[in-house]
């Protein structure tokens, strides 16, 4: 437990989305609030990092937020012995006066998604296996039916702290090859580099709404072609004016929370896309993003027709879903997901 003098604070009052959009530096001095609170920011930091235990497991998962002598903590944390041991860690900071606990516990997580998977399983007749790790859920078991499977992806998915699904279900029958199906998610400012060494910044990721992954990020920066180079360099224009691209998941080569490098040159044009607002759509307002992204950093593809998978409300009654045929973009991001599902 935290100290009894650490308050209970009220989480409306602090959104770490809203806080991000007004981190911009106009060389103004920080306040005496502003400098308490970036010195405590760094004591809560300097303490995870020397529990080693966090250090191994949790530290690069927590992200620590502090306003007006408050600190919120976001992000994914394994179990409750985990959380036990970075409240111990923030017992002896002065200066705190209240904590809000955002942090989401695996354990936890897997017992809420395994129980709305219980309705699927009573249904269809079947077991599901549920991990965790850090919010990404790992599902696994033996299905009758594809449909089934995509059920399952979709219902662990609907949960809002759930950062992704890897969907490692088998068909009863079907003797399919298991996929490598690694976890992604670029950071938004992230600088993205190509092989040729120009580089451009993640301003949004597309995410599949059914699994919650990242199957491509919409990035800026100057990718001439050879003609736009060309002339470039004949004239006083100089470098090329900025533009969007989109740059599929599986063009990625490594990537970290600072940086990240692609397999091809910025001139392999028919490796990526030019990005086309008529081709994605806002997310609804109710739907909540995985940790760390806030609403306006995802997009989904626009689909043919909307494809309805009666996950929450019809699935009892509907033993199989069909999706109609989407369209090809939606097909091109799909095919290249190396996350596999």
């Amino acid at each position: 437990m935290f100290p009894a003098q650490i308050s209970t604070t009220n989480p409306d009052e602090f959104s770490r989305c809203e806080e991000r959009s007004q981190m911009i530096d106009h060389g103004k001095s920080l306040s005496r609030i502003q400098k308490t609170d970036a010195t405590i920011k760094e004591s809560v930091e300097r303490a995870l990092w020397k529990d080693d235990v966090l250090r191994a497991i949790e530290y690069h998962e927590i992200a620590v937020h502090v306003k007006n002598g408050v600190v919120h903590l976001d992000g994914h944390i394994v179990s409750t012995t985990s959380q036990g041991r970075i409240e111990k860690a923030m017992r002896a900071i002065p200066g705190i006066l209240g904590i809000q606990n955002n942090l989401v516990l695996d354990d936890k997580l897997i017992f809420q998604v395994a129980a709305a998977l219980g309705a699927l399983e009573h249904t269809y007749g079947c077991k599901f296996f549920t991990g965790a790790s850090h919010g990404v859920v790992s599902l696994g078991g033996i299905v009758s039916d594809e449909n089934v499977k995509l059920l399952a992806e979709q219902c662990a998915a609907s949960h809002p702290n759930v950062r992704a699904v890897i969907n490692n279900v088998s068909v009863s029958g079907i003797k399919s090859e298991l996929k490598e199906q690694s976890f992604l998610q670029p950071t938004i400012g992230e600088v993205i580099y190509f092989l040729d060494g120009l580089s451009g910044v993640v301003k949004q990721v597309i995410m599949d709404p059914n699994n919650r992954r990242v199957v491509a990020m919409i990035v800026r920066g100057q990718f001439a072609d050879q003609r736009q180079e060309l002339k470039s360099l004949n004239s006083a224009e100089g470098r090329s004016p900025e533009q969007l691209v989109v740059l599929s998941m599986d063009l990625v080569r490594s990537l970290t929370r600072e940086s990240g490098f692609l397999t091809i040159n910025s001139r392999e044009r028919k490796r990526y896309l030019d990005f086309d607002p008529a081709s994605f759509r806002a997310p609804n307002v109710d739907w909540t993003p995985p940790y760390p992204y806030c609403p306006d950093d995802v997009l989904f593809p626009v689909e043919k027709r909307a494809v309805e998978y009666q996950i929450l409300k019809d699935f009892p009654q509907a033993p199989f879903v069909f999706a109609p045929k989407e369209e090809v973009l939606w097909e091109q991001l799909l095919a290249n997901d190396s996350l596999g599902g």
